[in-house]
């Protein structure tokens, strides 16, 4: 039995091939298929990829600092507010300290600082990292920071005293008076 493989005539099989030729022509197909959708599913990705890079907004060095962490050893030790308390008593601290800016009092606003516990436990490098566009909620932030007491300087693994620095959001709420 003879079998024209092309459309030219010049390449022919003898015996019975038929089976193979014609699975031979399937595997093609399907390659081909699937070359396709690989590539097309390839350019879909890419597309959103970049569309996704084009509408999302630029981070600004605000949000950069809001983003950035440094690792310290699990066996490093915190800083102390007040000299023996934890952090969290210095949260409660602010709740309790923490006063509207004047003629402001009935409005909602978010204030992120980052600032510095040294290792001498003092409060430093107060920065506002986020304000509203009125200042006055931010510099309330900072005198507050400026009046906190003394910590307990954080200490590395070895003992040696460090300086830590801490991110805080504080929101002012016209719930709270």
């Amino acid at each position: 039995m003879i079998h024209k493989v092309d459309n030219e005539d010049r390449v022919y099989i003898i015996g019975q091939h038929t089976k193979y030729i014609q699975h031979t022509k399937y595997i093609k197909k399907m390659l081909f298929i699937i070359a396709f959708l690989v590539v097309g599913i390839l350019g879909v990705i890419v597309g959103v990829y970049l569309y996704n890079k084009q509408t999302s907004p630029q981070k600004t060095s605000q949000a950069k600092s809001l983003e950035e962490v440094e690792v310290i050893s699990k066996d490093a030790i915190a800083p102390k507010f007040m000299g023996n308390q934890n952090f969290q008593k210095f949260l409660v601290w602010v709740g309790k300290n923490l006063k509207y800016p004047h003629g402001h009092e009935n409005e909602n606003a978010e204030v992120v600082v980052a600032f510095t516990i040294s290792k001498e436990g003092s409060i430093t490098d107060i920065q506002i990292l986020q304000e509203p566009q009125d200042k006055a909620f931010g510099q309330q932030v900072v005198s507050l920071l400026k009046q906190c007491p003394r910590w307990a300087p954080g200490r590395l693994a070895n003992g040696t005293a460090t300086d830590i620095k801490y991110t805080l959001p504080v929101r002012f709420s016209k719930t709270r008076k």
